[in-house]
């Protein structure tokens, strides 16, 4: 009886892989390279077999660093929302073809387009839809309080907490501070999924620029924990994959996932103690070291980590 039991269960497993959709396969559309997560979620870097993310020698021989930037593009029902705007290009009509890749997957449904956070290389392809009297922008508040480049009459600033419905998608966001005062995370509801731009970093170092920003980014992971852990937001923590900014980042990292959080808690404990092991850096005077523990890094500075281990040692 339970062999026929065990039986009935891989045959029920392999039917419902055989009748899964396929993903469609990578896709190159000018500067860009588009991939599928999942059903409806598009993963689109600024790089190409030819322009490969990171940094490498071109066939000329010269030295070339691209610090490609990710967008994702969750498509519902509905709507569709286009998270961040990556690095601005001039190469490949790339803002024809960012628009291309976009309209392409979502037809004639409403596009809304967001960003994690006030950086260039998040916010630098606007001039592809700055004019698109299709495009409407919902921006975090947090992040842009002073405002931002973007157009009148079609821009809406959302609060932390803030949800958007596209149809049958749901995303949910909360703010991380440290990277940035309004460094903004998406939830993808029912989906072991994350967007998390560079509030927690992508594998190489979340980059915090000041004391205080490191205070706040200390607050912000103990946040992001207890949202994480909150049932109420019912989120698959086990299943749960962060998807950042800088995809390339992650190196030999075959995931960001919670193994990825927890090591960063350790590491900022750790640096609490003065104990933490790191490599110096040469980004700049501020950006010295690059502070590790096991998946996690911290791109910070050594005199601010001093001062705060004997401020931790102190209390």
């Amino acid at each position: 009886m339970k062999k026929i039991i065990r039986l009935v269960a891989m045959i029920a497993t392999a039917t419902l892989f055989a009748c899964a959709e396929p993903l469609p396969a990578p896709v190159e559309v000018g500067p860009y390279t588009v991939d599928a997560i999942e059903k409806g979620v598009y993963h689109i870097e600024d790089c190409t077999e030819a322009r490969p993310a990171g940094y490498y020698t071109n066939a000329e021989g010269q030295f070339v660093q691209n610090n490609c930037s990710d967008m994702y593009l969750i498509v519902g029902k509905k709507s569709a929302l286009l998270i961040d705007l990556s690095n601005r290009l001039n190469i490949d009509n790339a803002a024809e073809s960012l628009r291309k890749l976009v309209y392409d997957r979502i037809g004639d449904k409403q596009l809304y387009i967001t960003i994690t956070h006030n950086h260039g290389d998040h916010t630098g392809m606007m001039e592809a839809f700055r004019d698109d009297e299709r495009a409407l922008f919902w921006i975090p508040a947090a992040d842009f309080s002073r405002g931002g480049n973007f157009p009148e009459g079609r821009t809406e600033k959302f609060a932390e907490g803030a949800s958007i419905d596209l149809g049958g998608k749901v995303l949910n966001t909360i703010t991380i501070p440290g990277h940035t005062v309004g460094s903004t995370l998406f939830f993808l509801e029912g989906s072991p999924v994350c967007f998390t731009g560079d509030a927690i970093g992508s594998g190489n170092g979340v980059w915090i620029f000041s004391y205080d920003a490191f205070k706040q980014y200390i607050g912000g992971v103990e946040k992001l924990f207890a949202y994480i852990e909150d049932p109420a937001n019912k989120i698959d923590a086990e299943a749960l994959i962060f998807y950042g900014g800088h995809d390339w980042q992650k190196g030999d990292l075959e995931k960001l996932d919670m193994q990825y959080l927890h090591d960063m808690r350790t590491l900022i404990e750790q640096m609490g103690k003065g104990t933490a092991e790191y490599d110096p850096q040469a980004y700049n005077p501020t950006l010295n070291a690059n502070f590790k523990y096991g998946t996690a890094k911290i791109t910070w500075n050594t005199e601010f980590a001093k001062r705060y281990a004997e401020e931790m040692a102190a209390e």
